[in-house]
């Protein structure tokens, strides 16, 4: 299971990564056509088409890095006064729901790449794009986040089953205010070289 997380890390980490990336380079084209229009009075033409498909293709592929690093916005004012059986329990829960809503989404999404490709549908744009590419890169961070959902969900239950309440609390548990302070120190110590007392 630690393997699986470990994978699961890399490959999130990876596409965190490409999507910042992308999302520069998609900064930098939309940056020369504002430049382009306003000074020469022309258009490169189908930057807003790209910069679209750029923002959904690196929502759907850095949600599973999100998840791992408990970015994803999470109301605890009641969790936080629980007991912790409870809490556990509660994060099962989410963890559950989560995938079966990940796992319906995936389904339907799947449903409308197979037909923009077997209907061979194109974008009514200049640039005519073949729909069923940046659907389908969609709909593969879509399949990467259901997989991370899944792995921690196993590993979840897995350290709770054997009694390891630690180790379930630090994969999917809500953090602290300390746990998150100490986790931003740890990270401004690690970028600084450790000059942050």
């Amino acid at each position: 299971m630690n393997r699986l997380l470990s994978i699961s890390e890399k490959i999130a980490t990876g596409a965190a990564w490409i999507s910042g990336i992308l999302l520069l380079a998609t900064a930098f084209l939309i940056a020369i056509e504002v430049t382009l229009r306003k000074g020469f009075s022309i258009s490169m033409g189908g930057a807003d088409e790209i910069s679209s498909y750029t923002l959904a293709i690196c929502c759907s592929w850095t949600l599973g890095f999100a998840l791992l690093r408990k970015g994803h916005i999470r109301i605890d004012v009641l969790y936080a006064r629980l007991p912790r059986p409870l809490q556990h329990a509660l994060d099962l829960a989410s963890l559950g729901l989560f995938l079966f809503i990940m796992v319906v989404l995936s389904h339907y999404s799947y449903k409308v790449v197979q037909t923009s490709f077997v209907k061979n549908s194109i974008a009514n744009t200049p640039l005519a794009t073949p729909l069923w590419i940046p659907q389908g890169l969609w709909l593969a961070g879509l399949i990467l986040f259901t997989f991370i959902i899944l792995v921690l969900f196993a590993a979840t239950l897995s350290a709770l089953l054997r009694g390891d309440t630690d180790l379930a609390r630090k994969l999917y548990g809500a953090s602290t205010l300390d746990e998150e302070i100490e986790d931003e120190s740890r990270a401004a110590r690690a970028t600084m070289g450790g000059d942050i007392s």
